[in-house]
């Protein structure tokens, strides 16, 4: 995967990480954390008279939360390695221009003409 992929990948695992935790305690009830550890989860599976699958959803949330932002961290090692290490493997790089010109009139980029216009301006 190139590092354009890796950056785009990591900033939608960074927006998951941060969004997905303010939807999870959205959907958990009134006050900060729901409606408290103590009070109001005995009643058949809800709590505050809601409805019982939102703590598992706000739960689920935050696994999904989690795995994002591991993946984070994953990515961005990945991505601080191959920015330390110096090596980037861009087409082209290690070849001479004339190599390069040779390449791009192969690969059917340029016409004939194209081709001896260059080859003679880098050959002066």
């Amino acid at each position: 995967m190139t590092n354009r992929g890796l950056v785009i990948t990591l900033v939608v695992l960074v927006a998951v990480v941060l969004l997905v935790p303010a939807v999870g305690m959205g959907v958990l009830g009134p006050g900060m954390m729901g409606p408290g550890m103590m009070w109001g989860f005995g009643r058949s599976g809800a709590f505050a008279g809601g409805p019982g699958w939102m703590w598992g959803l706000g739960m689920g949330l935050g696994g999904l939360a989690m795995l994002a932002f591991w993946a984070a961290v994953i990515i961005g090692i990945i991505l601080l390695v191959r920015a330390l290490s110096g090596d980037h493997h861009r087409p082209g790089a290690g070849e001479s221009p004339l190599d390069i010109l040779k390449r791009r009139f192969a690969a059917g980029e340029l016409n004939r003409e194209q081709y001896d216009e260059m080859r003679r301006t880098l050959e002066s």
